[in-house]
């Protein structure tokens, strides 16, 4: 990462005032739903999490906004989050060009909080201005993430950007598919069982227990949480489904925001391959994603997987290298990861 220059001098309103934050959102091509006062306020309604939000003002007339959330009591109890883990990504928005000078005043001023702990996971798009204020101090995650450049709308993305293989795949996919696209939470459920017997399969071939499977899939997104969103945002979140003779073969949910975030998906694992629904369905959100006017369209996590970082490429994904940044006064991160260690040893667990 970029060394940080000497942080600029700023003001600071905390909470940020959300007629300012929405119009920095609406300015921000890179904008995702996440990074929404709305967005916020869902996570806030639905965690218990309070909005900690911060509207930073320089001297030469810039203005940005860090979505932040807190729980616990103010100062050295507190524990900061840009934003918690399941929540997608938080980071600045603003309607100017920032500067690593912007990122150290920000990460500076939240340590005169004195917290607990505190975990940012910037944009992507944003993850070259990203460093934290005293490297020795924080711990640095490497994340890896595609998103796709929508200038010039669909025709010049389609015939431009997505690779021969995905234009042939989506031509092959089968005629039989009903799509089906919701914003009022309806297909959730389908996605949820989709998802479920993912998270079986790959537990299967990692030799991971299912029940211990199913716990960290209960934590990322608990019972009620998708369907709470859903209602509270209604058709900034679309839920698409495919099915193939009447059954579930892919689904996909898609947040709707200055630029579109493809933030769960799961297939089938026979429907979906032999159907191609993913590749259907992934054409018809960035499809969408273009006629609305949204200049980026984010992947996701890509992780180590070199099968879903391909997928990705096909539609003509850039990969982006960036880092999660934690602060912490107890070694929370060391310790959970000497457990994951640990019990992935026990049970004999296998990447694949």
């Amino acid at each position: 990462m970029p060394n940080v220059g000497a942080p600029v001098s700023v003001t600071v309103v905390s909470p940020a005032p959300k007629d300012v934050w929405q119009e920095l959102c609406d300015a921000d091509s890179t904008a995702t739903l996440s990074q929404t006062p709305a967005w916020t306020d869902a996570l806030v309604g639905w965690t218990g999490w309070k909005d900690a939000s911060r509207l930073y003002r320089t001297e030469d007339g810039r203005s940005f906004v860090l979505p932040l959330v807190k729980r616990g009591p103010a100062g050295r109890g507190a524990i900061y989050a840009s934003l918690p883990s399941g929540w997608g990504v938080g980071g600045f928005v603003s309607a100017h060009t920032l500067r690593t000078e912007d990122v150290a005043a920000a990460l500076t001023d939240i340590q005169r909080l004195n917290p607990l702990a505190a975990r940012f996971l910037p944009n992507p798009l944003q993850g070259e201005i990203w460093s934290p204020p005293s490297p020795s101090a924080a711990i640095v995650l490497p994340r890896y993430s595609h998103v796709i450049d929508l200038e010039g709308g669909f025709e010049k993305v389609w015939s431009e950007r997505y690779r021969r293989t995905a234009r042939r795949t989506i031509g092959k996919a089968s005629d039989a598919l009903d799509i089906e696209r919701d914003t009022s939470g309806r297909l959730i459920p389908v996605y949820r069982e989709l998802f479920r017997r993912s998270v079986e399969r790959w537990a299967q071939r990692s030799r991971e227990p299912r029940w211990l499977a199913r716990i960290r899939e209960s934590r990322e997104d608990p019972t009620g949480k998708l369907e709470y969103l859903a209602e509270s945002l209604g058709d900034q979140m679309v839920t698409w489904v495919a099915s193939y003779r009447g059954e579930p073969a892919a689904a996909d949910i898609i947040l709707r925001g200055s630029s579109y975030f493809g933030w769960r998906g799961a297939m089938h694992e026979e429907l979906g391959p032999s159907t191609h629904a993913a590749y259907l369905l992934q054409n018809l959100s960035i499809r969408e994603a273009c006629e609305a006017g949204a200049r980026h369209y984010y992947l996701g996590e890509s992780g180590e997987s070199a099968g879903l970082a391909l997928f990705k490429e096909r539609f003509g994904g850039i990969g982006h290298r960036y880092s999660e940044i934690r602060t912490e006064r107890l070694p929370y991160t060391r310790a959970n990861q000497l457990a994951a260690t640990t019990v992935k040893r026990l049970v004999g667990y296998q990447k694949h």
